[in-house]
């Protein structure tokens, strides 16, 4: 969601390192595909230090804000202390704005994020894929090589997300593995570290064995991602990492709000079921029909071959 934003800020400062506060995958993945000079991660020192009152030195001895002309931080003002902090620190100048905050006039985060930095930006398209080195991409060709014969195309699916509120029912993988192996397409399988349930759910409906991918690095998955012929997964970090990368995506969204969060692009269609009706994030956990996700195994499969063979037929249909 920051992307664009970071981008804009890179072309802006053409000749300024730029430099990245992050988890630690995120900031590898930025800086292997050179949206980032340098990469710190957030799981160390740095922020905690920076976040202390009366912090006089950087936690980190590559973080240099003296030399810092910019220092864009989307995050609240934690009791006032962080402004403070990066200026005595040397910073030239500080915007210390939260995305999340309710002032911002855009609709979608992609667009509340450039809103916070408007004053230092050109307006501009910032929506190019997310380009990986030769050697990730390589690397990722042997994986998908590994999975056999590609028949008419490579059918990547994450089951997962960061919430299972915001999940299918597994069966609804497990069908559309079955209905897209015996059209003759090859589905691969994908998770993360908190996917195991849910994977292991979707697998069980399944009635042939596929290729699974779990646990890869986040560089790893994106060169694997960016050998797919489509991707299918909820609202969830792989889901925007394949839209980044101009994958065809199909993102199947229930409680979360589509104008917001959806990723953009031509090549991204979303799914959804009946009108999500619960307007508290307590009552969606406590919805257990969950009609907004409930999607007919045949109108993903009708999706998955549209955006394989015909996908200017169908760029950026809601449905």
């Amino acid at each position: 969601m920051a992307l664009p934003a970071m981008r804009a800020l890179r072309a802006n400062f053409p000749l300024h390192e730029h430099l990245l506060i992050a988890g630690s995958e995120v900031g590898k993945l930025l800086q292997t595909c050179a949206e980032v000079d340098r990469a710190i991660t957030i799981e160390g020192d740095t922020l905690a230090t920076l976040l202390a009152a009366g912090a006089t030195v950087p936690a980190n001895p590559h973080l240099c804000l003296s030399r810092c002309d910019l220092v864009v931080c989307w995050m609240g003002n934690v009791e006032g202390v962080l402004a403070a902090t990066l200026q005595g620190l040397g910073a030239q100048r500080v915007i210390l704005r939260s995305p999340f905050d309710g002032q911002w006039e855009g609709l979608h985060q992609s667009d509340r994020f450039l809103e916070t930095v408007r004053e230092v930006i050109r307006p501009g398209d910032y929506s190019s894929a997310l380009r990986l080195p030769d050697s990730a991409l390589t690397t990722a060709r042997g994986l998908i090589a590994g999975t056999g014969e590609p028949g008419l195309g490579v059918v990547a699916l994450h089951p997962g997300s960061g919430s299972r509120h915001k999940c299918c029912p597994p069966s609804l993988f497990g069908a559309a593995c079955r209905e897209l192996f015996a059209r003759a397409y090859t589905p691969i399988l994908l998770g993360g570290p908190a996917d195991d349930a849910t994977l292991t759910d979707a697998v069980t409906e399944c009635s042939e064995p596929h290729p699974i991918f779990t646990s890869l690095d986040l560089v790893s998955m994106a060169g694997l991602l960016a050998q797919v012929d489509l991707y299918v997964g909820h609202d969830s970090g792989l889901t925007h990492l394949a839209a980044a990368l101009h994958c065809s995506t199909i993102a199947l969204f229930g409680p979360t709000q589509v104008e917001r969060w959806a990723p953009n692009g031509d090549h991204v269609r979303i799914l959804t079921g009946d009108p999500c009706r619960c307007p508290t994030s307590e009552e969606v956990r406590n919805c257990q029909p969950k009609p907004c996700l409930d999607i007919p195994v045949e109108r993903l499969i009708h999706a998955c071959e549209a955006m394989i063979h015909q996908p200017q037929l169908c760029d950026g249909d809601l449905v």
